[in-house]
């Protein structure tokens, strides 16, 4: 089980997530509670989509990413929270010889 940090901002219609450590997935939601359980999804999925490629599933950045996002985080605009994803169940496929 890995834990991987999520930002949250407000929007218009409600809330919207992306994972520092894992590029080009994001997701939103109406409530925080919401867009957290499918920032989960999203990664899960992501992280499917990976696998299938190929692909190495990217490692949680820890400690390291929440100090890199706090440094430059305006924390009236913007939340943390952080999921945990199975990530073993996402093991690349083996390739044939």
């Amino acid at each position: 089980m890995e834990t991987y940090l999520v930002v949250i901002g407000k929007t218009s219609t409600g809330y919207s997530a992306h994972c520092p450590d894992v590029p080009g997935c994001a997701a939103v939601g109406i409530t925080v509670e919401e867009v957290v359980a499918n920032m989960k999804k999203a990664l899960e999925f992501h992280f499917e989509g990976m696998a299938e490629d190929g692909d190495a599933i990217p490692k949680p950045g820890g400690v390291n990413s929440y100090r890199r996002i706090m440094k430059d985080l305006d924390v009236d605009q913007y939340i943390l929270a952080h999921v945990q994803v199975d990530t073993n169940q996402f093991a690349a496929p083996a390739t044939r010889v």
